[in-house]
């Protein structure tokens, strides 16, 4: 990627460093395209053109039509524009989150439930949700169903194409409204091979600092025209997205994301190489990842009897960055309890997980040293 990474940088579900070309997009284009894109003069017109060119190019990485491309401040916005749309509608029904959300779906629950909306949670046993379950979670006044595709915590992939299958079979059988799905795709882009039409959601959302993009800028795919932001702007992004449009980092964006997308397969075999050798490394401890259905790019490991947050201190105190929770929640201790026990996963075990986030420019050496600092560690506090 030509990131500056850091040797002991494991936290890269967090978020990622800026790849060296994205850095350097970002510096040209903001020196040559000053101009607001909205602008009627030459200068606002060049740059509303360069806004187009990067919408399509976007809409090709993604194999999707332009028309269905938000450009956000990132994955949170984007969760918040799909969800906050709900509270446009007359009548409040039914809405679907699995337990394992992301703390930007699962924080709407408190809203739209003093909206009088009815939200129901579903668990996913091990991290992994069931299109049955999910199914049998429906009722004939669910108006939405938020699925993510890659776990943040335990890096699963979830069944997302037979999920949809099951909630459009529920459709025909029952005769309701059409359930808008919306995907939480943020540790997915850039590391995992997907078609978003061929899984068949509604909407998805991204974040480009997690593939090696710069914070603040990120992605809404959305294919229903029924959507109507809660916020109010100038009209930009077709008006579900106010404001002006913050063309270097877009620019910067794309260049990471096509980055990410041409080396794909080369990126997955390393983190692939790179989390077989942690798992063989720690096989004294519990991995609380699975072998499969899960993206390579992050491990799940648990060291009792010492609790998460110490365990992530005494690693960075020995130079390490790896995750007990959610960077993105402020009491990320209480929102990874919930994801825990959504997942079923054994509070002794739960409690002292530790989350590794690998990316293409992890070294073995590093993973190694990781290994060492990690079993040093546990051998003395078990």
């Amino acid at each position: 990627m030509g990131s500056m990474q850091m040797s002991g940088y494991f936290d890269n579900a967090a978020t990622t460093v800026p790849s060296q070309a994205a850095l350097q997009t970002y510096r040209e284009v903001a020196l040559s395209f000053p101009a607001n894109p909205s602008s009627s003069h030459s200068e606002g017109r060049k740059a509303a053109r360069l806004l187009q060119d990067l919408r399509q190019q976007t809409a090709a990485l993604l194999k999707v039509d332009a028309a269905s491309i938000t450009f956000t401040a990132g994955a949170t916005e984007a969760n918040g524009i799909i969800l906050s749309s709900l509270l446009w509608k007359q009548r409040a029904d039914h809405v679907l989150f699995s337990g394992i959300e992301h703390s930007s779906i699962l924080q709407w629950n408190r809203l739209l439930t003093q909206a009088g909306w009815d939200v129901s949670t579903i668990d996913a046993p091990g991290a992994l949700i069931e299109a049955s379950g999910v199914e049998g979670a429906l009722n004939e006044r669910t108006r939405l169903a938020a699925i993510m595709l890659v776990n943040n915590t335990m890096g699963t992939i979830q069944p997302i194409k037979e999920i949809v299958q099951a909630v459009r079979r529920f459709e025909r059988r029952s005769e309701t409204q059409p359930i808008h799905i919306h995907c939480d795709a943020t540790q997915a882009l850039g590391k995992i091979d997907f078609d978003l039409q061929a899984l068949g959601v509604d909407s998805a959302s991204f974040s480009a600092h997690k593939f090696h993009g710069p914070r603040g800028v990120g992605i809404l795919y959305n294919t229903r025209a029924n959507i109507e932001a809660l916020s109010r702007g100038g009209g930009q992004e077709r008006g579900l997205r106010g404001g002006t449009e913050n063309l270097p980092a877009i620019a910067a964006m794309v260049t990471a994301l096509t980055e990410a997308m041409e080396g794909l397969e080369t990126h997955r075999a390393h983190v692939s190489s790179l989390n077989d050798l942690l798992r063989e490394r720690l096989k004294e401890l519990p991995i609380l990842t699975p072998r499969e259905q899960a993206s390579p790019y992050i491990l799940t490991i648990s060291m009792p009897p010492l609790p998460s947050q110490v365990a992530e201190r005494m690693l960075s105190d020995a130079g390490f960055c790896v995750s007990s929770g959610s960077a993105c929640s402020h009491n990320a201790r209480q929102k990874s309890a919930a994801a825990h026990n959504a997942m079923r996963l054994e509070p002794r075990l739960a409690e002292s997980s530790i989350r590794i986030s690998l990316c293409p420019d992890t070294t073995i050496e590093s993973a190694e040293a990781l290994a060492e600092a990690i079993l040093a560690i546990y051998r003395n506090h078990r």
